[in-house]
């Protein structure tokens, strides 16, 4: 992991769109990364809602801005090593002061604030989420008034009756000077090297990791995350984190180890920010197909202790899981890759997890297994933590 300075000695360019809650940011965000991936560009993204699921939290770190600041700057020399020239980032700024530059020593930020009217941000926040109650209406509102009355932000991008599909080309005029949307950015300066630990490491964070791994479609994320909860509910300071949203790059790398690397550094990297924070566990979900995979992140974090828990579902729930993803039946992930696709496309979406499956079963990975069919998430969680003794009656101690 590099630390305290740029790759070869250059800033990585950052687009940081930020905004209220349900204004679209990480829609825009995930249409930019795509649209400039597929025009070539070398380039990760990051939604950093994603980063700041640690607990005990920063003393008066508002929304966990601070430690998702951090955790985003750990992550970027990785991404640069891995080859991307720029990153897209969507996620909550402090009102008042916006992105920290001070916590992303080796990014070149430029923040982009989308705006609504306050009646059609808790519109689309509302269609969203559900229909919240009052008290969260108004810290909405309150939100947007507070964004609205900032001054942090480079470019501000009126979003009030602009369809969806419109805003990034918008968000592209607004922030035409920002190098990302250069052709140049399609040239990677390095790669990483898909085998060794990373550079640095001598504060090696240690604790207690759990890694729940199993096919697409077993519910890896939503029990994964419940399980989470249910370790904050018996009082356990822990973090959270899903291996999909911290390895997203364009190109990416042509080896599945080279996949895993980026991962596990990013993993590694998270782990010791939320560690010295004081967190004592960590919950990550995703996909772990054999040993050699499994030996990489072990690589990566070498103090910890390391459980790997295997969810494993029948072909018939399998398909019906994913089948049921088409429709939205997950939670609202960045890159969901079955969201709103047909049904032929989810039955071979299908196919493919009885097939990853079927590898597990034969890659004999030492792992708690947990059979989740007809079992709801909170039941499964519950298993994974007795099967694991997490939490364990020392919990406090650990």
């Amino acid at each position: 992991m590099v630390a305290g300075g740029a790759v070869n000695g250059r800033r990585l360019p950052v687009l940081w769109l930020c905004g209220p809650a349900g204004v679209g940011k990480s829609t825009v965000a995930w249409q930019l990364f795509t649209e400039l991936a597929l025009a070539g560009a070398h380039l990760a993204f990051v939604d950093t809602d994603q980063l700041g699921m640690c607990c005990p939290a920063l003393p008066g770190d508002r929304e966990g801005v601070r430690v998702k600041a951090r955790n985003l700057g750990v992550m970027i020399p990785n991404y640069q090593a891995a080859g991307a020239r720029c990153v897209i980032v969507n996620g909550v700024v402090d009102p008042v002061t916006g992105p920290r530059p001070d916590l992303l020593p080796v990014a070149s930020v430029i923040s982009c604030r989308l705006r609504a009217s306050a009646d059609e941000v808790v519109c689309r926040f509302t269609a969203r989420d559900g229909q919240p109650d009052a008290d969260l209406v108004r810290e909405v509102r309150i939100e947007a008034a507070q964004m609205d009355r900032s001054t942090f932000a480079d470019a501000c991008v009126d979003t009030t009756g602009v369809p969806a599909g419109e805003v990034a080309r918008l968000v592209r005029t607004a922030c035409a000077s920002w190098p990302g949307f250069a052709r140049t950015m399609a040239e990677p300066a390095s790669r990483v090297r898909p085998t060794g630990r990373r550079d640095g490491g001598a504060a090696d964070a240690d604790g207690q990791v759990m890694v729940i791994c199993g096919p697409a479609g077993v519910g890896k994320s939503t029990i994964g995350f419940q399980f989470y909860l249910e370790c904050l509910n018996a009082g356990l300071a822990a973090g959270y984190v899903d291996l999909d949203q911290i390895g997203f790059i364009r190109p990416a790398p042509g080896s599945r180890a080279g996949r895993h690397v980026l991962k596990a550094r990013n993993l590694a990297a998270i782990w010791q920010n939320c560690r010295a924070a004081g967190a004592t566990h960590l919950i990550a979900t995703g996909p772990i197909e054999d040993n050699e995979a499994a030996r990489i992140y072990a690589r990566e974090l070498p103090a910890a202790t390391i459980t790997l828990c295997r969810l494993r579902a029948g072909p018939g729930e399998l398909e019906q899981r994913i089948m049921s993803r088409g429709s939205g039946g997950s939670w609202p992930q960045p890159g969901d890759p079955l969201r709103g696709q047909p049904a032929e496309v989810l039955r071979q979406a299908a196919a493919r997890a009885v097939g990853e499956a079927a590898a597990l079963d034969r890659a004999s990975l030492d792992t708690v297994t947990i059979d989740t069919d007809g079992r709801a998430p909170d039941h499964a969680a519950r298993l994974i933590g007795q099967a694991a003794s997490w939490p364990g009656p020392d919990h406090g101690q650990r």
